[in-house]
C-alpha cells in the first residue's frame, strides 16, 4: 500500500491518494481542491483511480470532486448514506464560504456500516463514525491504516458546533468503533498529523 498526501487550502485538509502497488488500482479520500498535482500523481504512476471516497460532506472535503471526476470519468463517487442530504445541500455543506462556488453532489455508492471495497488487494472496511456529521465514515485499510477524516485527529476529535453534530455520538463512535482496532493500526485524519490508535487511547483529552 502506498499513500500520498496532499495537504490543501487555508484550512489545511489532508487529501490522500492510495493504490496497490501490485495492481495499479487507486483510490482518492477527499479531495478539497482539483490540484493538478492530483491529476498528475495519478497519471505518473499509470494508476486506474477507481473510487473517490468522502468521509464525509464538509466543503473544505468536497471541492476538488467535480473536477477530478470529469478527468477520471471511470473512478466512482463513495459516500456514507447518512450523508447524502449534506452532500446535495450546499447551503448545509458550506460549499460555496470554503471555496467559492457552491458544490451539490450525488454519490455512485452510498456506504453503509460494514460495506467492504476491493481496491487491487487492498480491502476498504467502512466504519460509520457519526457525530461530526450524521453519515462521516471512517475507512480502515487491510486492517492496518484508518482514514478517520474529522472523527479523530491527533490528540484530539472533530468539532460538534455545527449543524448535524453531536459530542455525545463522536465520543461514541471513537471509543466503541475505533478504540477497538489494534493500538497498532495508522491513523490517516482529516487535518493535522498521523498518529495511532494506541497513541489516543492512552493521550487523547477528549476521549
Amino acid at each position: 500500500m502506498i499513500i500520498k498526501h496532499f495537504l490543501i487550502g487555508s484550512i489545511g485538509t489532508n487529501c490522500y491518494l492510495v493504490w496497490d502497488e501490485g495492481s495499479d488500482d487507486a483510490f482518492l479520500i477527499d479531495p478539497a481542491q482539483n490540484l493538478p498535482e492530483i491529476a498528475q500523481a495519478i497519471r505518473e504512476e499509470f494508476l486506474n483511480l477507481k473510487y473517490v471516497i468522502l468521509t464525509h460532506g464538509h466543503g473544505d472535503h468536497i471541492g476538488g470532486v467535480t473536477g477530478i471526476l470529469a478527468e477520471f470519468p471511470d473512478a466512482k463517487l463513495a459516500a456514507g448514506r447518512m450523508e447524502a442530504e449534506l452532500l446535495a445541500q450546499a447551503r448545509m455543506n458550506f460549499s460555496l464560504e470554503i471555496t467559492g462556488k457552491s458544490v451539490s453532489l450525488v454519490p455512485d455508492i452510498f456506504l453503509n456500516d460494514g460495506d467492504e471495497l476491493s481496491v487491487g488487494n487492498l480491502t476498504l472496511a467502512i466504519i460509520e463514525t457519526p457525530g461530526h456529521t450524521p453519515g462521516g465514515i471512517s475507512i480502515l485499510v487491510n486492517r492496518e491504516v484508518l482514514f478517520s477524516g474529522d472523527t479523530l485527529f491527533r490528540d484530539s476529535i472533530g468539532r460538534t458546533d455545527l449543524a448535524g453534530g453531536n459530542y455525545e455520538r463522536i465520543v461514541a463512535s471513537i471509543r466503541e468503533k475505533l478504540f477497538v482496532l489494534p493500538d497498532e493500526v495508522r491513523v490517516y485524519p482529516g487535518h493535522m498529523d498521523e498518529t495511532t490508535i494506541g497513541h489516543e487511547k492512552k493521550f487523547n483529552p477528549y476521549v
